[in-house]
């Protein structure tokens, strides 16, 4: 076990919509993200190196992320009043990490501080054409265990919708998804070996081609020669609730009891997509939590996400409360 304390310390308490200065809540929080939060370090380059190969960048920014604290931040700009749980280091990186969930009014009495370890921190390389490449390393995300969990739904911290990643150890993952008391959203990304009750509880699982295929495998299905109607049918047969497949410029699948059905991307030129995805999985459980179904939700993510990539950043890119969104590209179909 690290040691570690609540972030309540004076320099890092500000007054929030789901925090008093004693960490409790001061109204009912709609989503808890429980995940990781880093501090990115995205330089920007013409292309991604080859092997063995140096480039000279074009700028070198510091800025927040991690996919738990950017699902939180895209929840929060969506509508919803948000809990975040994880930890970071007691180091200078962390107040970095959590700024624009503090500014944002995010409720961080359930953010830990480990000593002597250090903040999460992800390397990014995003080139002229937006596509990026990442290297994550955990630092304190990796310490978050399943006694913290239990000490956060203890105090009945787990509200609303819970939100949930892979950059986090697996126990703290199940433990959450275990004592969730209400929906469960999960985004399997980076894919990790979690419990088939993961899967399971997830309504929806959020996964992109790769992660849905990855999915399939841990709950015992084969996705060779399943084409991404065919994975997404899989994990619904597999037990698991709901599913919304992320598509890129192709929109998304969603699916549920009611079948296969798709949902346009927005036409937008991208300048950055890092963070896209998890500004689609934060606004849909934001929108999941204030009562509307797959559909409208999966319809709301695409564009806010869509507003996400038009400008450099992860975190700062996310678009502030009641901004006009990209509009959908024409009408989903059923599959």
């Amino acid at each position: 076990m690290h040691p570690s304390r609540s972030e309540t310390s004076p320099h890092n308490e500000v007054p929030s919509h789901g925090e008093t200065r004693a960490g409790a809540p001061s109204q009912p929080v709609d989503v808890t993200v429980v995940g990781s939060t880093n501090l990115d370090v995205t330089a920007t380059v013409p292309r991604l190196p080859g092997r063995g190969e140096t480039l000279l960048g074009t700028s070198l920014v510091s800025s927040p992320g991690g996919k738990g604290a950017n699902q939180a931040l895209a929840a929060s700009r969506a509508g919803a009043s948000v809990r975040f749980v994880g930890a970071v280091g007691d180091d200078d990186a962390a107040a970095a990490a959590l700024a624009h969930l503090r500014s944002d009014g995010v409720d961080l009495s359930a953010v830990l501080t480990r000593e002597g370890v250090p903040t999460g921190t992800a390397l990014i390389w995003v080139e002229d054409s937006a596509e990026n490449s990442i290297v994550v390393v955990p630092g304190a995300n990796g310490s978050v265990t399943a006694e913290d969990v239990d000490r956060v739904a203890d105090a009945g911290g787990l509200e609303g919708v819970v939100v949930l990643q892979g950059e986090i150890p697996t126990a703290a993952v199940a433990r959450a998804a275990e004592r969730a008391p209400g929906r469960v959203v999960v985004n399997l990304a980076p894919v990790i070996e979690v419990p088939a009750h993961v899967l399971t509880s997830a309504d929806p699982l959020i996964v992109n081609e790769h992660e849905g295929a990855e999915s399939l495998r841990l709950l015992g299905g084969e996705p060779e020669g399943l084409d991404e109607e065919g994975i997404v049918a899989a994990l619904l047969a597999a037990g698991v609730p709901s599913v919304i497949m992320t598509l890129g410029s192709r929109g998304a699948l969603v699916a549920d009891a009611a079948g296969v059905r798709s949902t346009p991307a927005a036409r937008v030129r991208a300048v950055d997509t890092t963070g896209a995805g998890d500004a689609f999985a934060g606004a849909a459980a934001a929108r999941l939590a204030r009562g509307a179904d797959l559909d409208t939700a999966a319809s709301y993510a695409a564009r806010f996400a869509a507003g996400a990539v038009l400008t450099a950043g992860t975190q700062s890119s996310y678009p502030q409360r009641d901004a006009a969104l990209p509009e959908l590209d024409g009408q989903g179909r059923a599959c």
